[in-house]
């Protein structure tokens, strides 16, 4: 299962791998002026710019597979919205920043969902011709 959408000038893109590796338990996202931030405990960032080429904040995807976090994310929705706020669906844990922040457009946000059938297991984010993946939770 694949899931792909465009966030600013970038894509990512979700995998469900199968194998018997850790599944993600918790997403973030992380935004900075700057390009050093890190990821809260507990999480790995994702190394790609999400606003790379919009001259916006730099922007990151953070995972967790730590099962602190509960259960395993199993569904991943980008919305977008011209107001600033977006309806969460029943189900859905919205994740409060957005992922064109300090470039113009749309506001950008993800959610996640636990509820599904099919864990996540590896997520890549691809940027023109580059591709920056997780490490791949192989287990």
């Amino acid at each position: 299962m694949v899931a792909t959408a465009v966030l600013a000038t970038a894509i990512i893109s979700l995998f469900v791998i199968s194998t018997n590796a850790d599944v993600i338990t918790s997403l973030d996202v992380i935004s900075s002026p700057s390009a050093g931030q890190q990821c809260p405990p507990r999480y790995i960032r994702v190394n790609q710019d999400l606003n790379q080429g919009s001259g916006g904040n730099y922007i990151y995807l953070c995972y967790s597979t730590d099962p602190i976090f509960g259960e395993p994310v199993t569904e991943i929705l980008v919305m977008a919205s011209t107001s600033g706020s977006v309806p969460t669906p029943f189900r859905y844990t919205l994740i409060p920043q957005d992922l064109n922040k300090g470039a113009e457009g749309k506001y950008i946000y993800l959610m996640y969902s636990k509820n599904g059938d099919f864990p996540i297991k590896g997520i890549y984010a691809i940027a023109g011709d580059t591709l920056t993946s997780a490490p791949l939770l192989v287990g």
